[in-house]
């Protein structure tokens, strides 16, 4: 196994522009304030502010949404990286490792692949990447078998049909259909930052944030070896080339996952279990009284000393011994956050050093709070009241299956410009309006320009002479109205909708 030196994975060179020659290590944390700086002032991060966490179209502003949750990682992700460092310089090891002059990029990388860890999600979350599968799945007939014209009102594919005598375009047909088909928030973060924001980050800071390292286009189950880090779809096809280059200046193996990673996962994981608890209360699901029964019957085994005692229960007990400056529910989350923080975070840095030699290489098949400790069991107590106790809830339910809705209608407006030739709509792109297509161009002005740029830019790379052109145009045409309505916010996706549904 290679030595562990990480200078050669926190790579502070751009893609484009990229500073060349020798850095000292005060030049090279001024390269990753700069990555800092694009990051906190994009749009992307800005429309987090609207974007679900738990509860949809949510307007007490004391719930969580996808930014207030970001910032928590983040917050959680330095923590965790400051431990890390910290135990490493103890035990002499920063120098052997390369981190002497690397701790602060080491940090800032982790705290800003938290802060965007979530920006390709869709709205609605997890029921707004259900609705766009289930509606393209639907309709881009993803079968083997070769098909003929069909006459369902839903088909609209043009030029993904597989045909007889076709063997390799086939392939791609194929390819293109399993891309389309698994939408995925951690691959469109990919995608937003690299295609379509165009930030231009240092390697090492995209690295960070690609979670899964299974492409979009994957068919059939995973290697045995890479199953946990192969789970999702972690980049689409349209990504495949910079994706390659990433893994050659990070010296990542095929399947494997950038170090710093693992770090940026657990500070998630450590987060939102607490704080999904914490906003079912402030929604009045249950009661702080409820949900303390719910855990304590949950953990279930109830020894002296256990974990669940020096966290949960010591954060009920402080909770009502003093309610003079604050309420219980505020007392009791604050100690249960601290508790929990106190014991995973120490523990998750444990984990990260002594599996080090396989975190460095990529190929630690774990998440770092996935094992048999008691620690692990925690975070599954609270992720499993969650699921029982709030997101089967009716109203978060009901918010859900409209968020599905919304997302599903949006895309059958926007039908129409799929249902176009590949010359129809080359000619609605390149003249912005044809007087025969009048639903088609005003469908098409609504799109956004930083997509539309990003589609033309993906086709201007094309031979229109090869016999791939239709194929991929048509591949990056759905793509343009992925990364559109992906790319709304819960609230104006709502808008939209009942805007051009005409219900109001």
């Amino acid at each position: 196994m290679a030595p562990i030196d990480f200078r050669t994975k926190i790579n502070w060179q751009r893609r484009f522009r990229s500073p060349q020659g020798e850095k000292s290590e005060h030049e090279i944390l001024r390269i990753f304030e700069s990555d800092r700086g694009r990051i906190i002032n994009s749009p992307a991060i800005r429309r987090l502010q609207q974007k679900t966490q738990v509860f949809p179209l949510e307007r007490n502003a004391a719930v969580r949404t996808r930014l207030t949750h970001s910032m928590e990682v983040q917050q959680v992700g330095r923590y965790i990286a400051k431990e890390i460092l910290s135990r490493l310089k103890e035990q002499r090891l920063l120098e052997t490792y390369g981190l002497d002059e690397l701790t602060g990029p080491f940090e800032s990388i982790v705290e800003m692949a938290c802060l965007m860890h979530d920006i390709g999600n869709p709205p609605f979350g997890h029921f707004g990447e259900a609705a766009i599968n289930d509606w393209f799945k639907q309709r881009l007939f993803p079968s083997d078998a070769i098909s003929q014209p069909q006459s369902d009102d839903r088909c609209i594919v043009r030029d993904l049909r597989l045909r007889e005598g076709e063997e390799a375009l086939n392939e791609l047909r194929r390819k293109v259909r399993q891309d389309l088909c698994h939408f995925e928030g951690n691959a469109q973060g990919i995608r937003m930052v690299h295609t379509l924001m165009r930030m231009n980050l240092t390697w090492a800071q995209v690295g960070c944030i690609l979670k899964y390292t299974r492409p979009a286009w994957w068919m059939g189950e995973p290697p045995a070896s890479h199953s946990y880090l192969m789970k999702k779809p972690g980049y689409y096809l349209s990504e495949e080339a910079y994706i390659e280059r990433l893994r050659k200046e990070l010296s990542l193996t095929p399947n494997g996952r950038f170090p710093l990673t693992w770090i940026m996962e657990a500070a998630d994981d450590i987060s939102y279990c607490v704080a999904d608890l914490e906003d079912a209360v402030e929604k009045r699901i249950f009661s702080v009284e409820e949900l303390y029964q719910h855990l304590y019957e949950a953990w279930g085994n109830h020894e002296k000393g256990s974990l669940f005692a020096q966290v949960v229960e010591n954060a009920w007990e402080k909770s009502r011994s003093n309610t003079l400056s604050r309420s219980t529910e505020d007392q009791f989350f604050m100690y249960l956050r601290v508790n929990t923080l106190n014991k995973l975070v120490p523990y998750a840095a444990s984990r990260f050093i002594d599996n080090l030699p396989a975190i460095y290489s990529g190929e630690f098949n774990h998440a770092l709070l996935e094992d048999d400790s008691d620690f692990s069991q925690l975070l599954e107590l609270y992720k499993s009241v969650a699921v029982r106790h709030v997101f089967s809830h009716p109203d978060v339910e009901q918010l859900e299956l409209q968020g599905y809705r919304v997302i599903g209608g949006l895309l059958e407006i926007y039908r129409p410009l799929l249902q176009l030739s590949t010359d129809e709509f080359c000619e609605l792109v390149e003249k912005e309006r044809v007087r025969r297509l009048p639903i088609e161009t005003r469908l098409f002005h609504k799109l956004s320009t930083r997509h539309r740029l990003a589609y033309v830019e993906a086709i201007s790379k094309i031979e229109r002479d090869s016999a791939q052109w239709p194929v991929l145009e048509y591949y990056y045409r759905c793509r343009l109205i992925q990364d559109y309505i992906s790319g709304m916010t819960d609230l104006y996706a709502w808008d939209e909708y009942r805007k051009l549904m005409a219900v109001e």
